[in-house]
């Protein structure tokens, strides 16, 4: 559950400053969030060519996706490839929500399809 802190604002439209809610989460929330963009990445790096162009993600993901393809194709880089996908999934982590919620929705329908 996020939590509620106090954050104190001052702007050229209020000089005197204004006090309001901002919600935070805590630690093991954002711990679940990584992992779940981690176990995202792993499965779309196993994807098809093909199923990877239906997910119509932006240029910079799958960018980096086809880059963690090709690591993984060359065989035992491991350390580079652990690297590609945190940088995976980092870039997902700068999309918006509603499109990396998107994302998964398509990706869990393609792993329960075949």
């Amino acid at each position: 559950m996020a939590r509620k802190k106090f954050q104190w604002s001052r702007d050229e439209d209020t000089p005197e400053g204004e006090l309001h809610f901002v919600d935070r989460t805590n630690r093991s929330e954002r711990k679940r969030d990584a992992d779940q963009l981690d176990s995202l990445v792993k499965q779309m790096v196993r994807l098809k060519p093909d199923q990877i162009a239906s997910l119509e993600l932006p240029e910079t993901v799958l960018n980096a996706l086809n880059e963690a393809r090709r690591i993984k194709a060359k065989g035992r880089v491991r350390s580079g490839m652990r690297r590609q996908m945190l940088f995976v999934a980092g870039t997902l982590r700068n999309e918006a929500e509603e499109d990396v919620a998107r994302i998964i929705a398509k990706v869990e329908k393609m792993q329960k399809s075949g």
